[in-house]
């Protein structure tokens, strides 16, 4: 079962000083129980990449899927199936482990309760 493929995947920024191609013509497909890592250069578009396949950017041109939804025409659905922890870390640096939980439940548009029981469980579960 593949479960993320591109075809042609890229992403150009327009920049007063003209377009930068952060990513060209990215194919790739990933089969369910491979592990993959993206190596490369600061600039190469690693995390470029990485933000177009879970929603947070909008590719300029190709195509890509992520476990079956297509990333143009169901954003929504790969949401859903797939997560992306920043290298940077969470919202506010100064936040504690609960706090930033309930903050990324709020995000996802969970009630106040409903985030508070899920960072308990979370925290529970991970032994935090």
């Amino acid at each position: 079962m593949t479960v993320i493929s591109t075809s042609g995947l890229a992403r150009t920024f327009t920049t007063p000083s003209g377009p930068v191609e952060a990513v060209r013509c990215v194919d790739l497909t990933i089969r369910a129980g491979e592990i993959v890592a993206l190596l490369g250069p600061n600039g190469a578009g690693k995390t470029t990449t990485l933000r177009m396949l879970t929603t947070l950017l909008t590719p300029t041109g190709g195509a890509a899927t992520v476990a079956g939804h297509d990333l143009l025409a169901d954003p929504a659905a790969v949401r859903a199936v797939c997560g992306y922890v920043a290298q940077s870390g969470g919202v506010d640096p100064f936040l504690t482990v609960r706090e930033e939980l309930l903050t990324q439940g709020r995000l996802y548009r969970l009630g106040r309760a409903e985030a508070a029981e899920r960072a308990e469980e979370l925290a529970a579960a991970l032994g935090l």
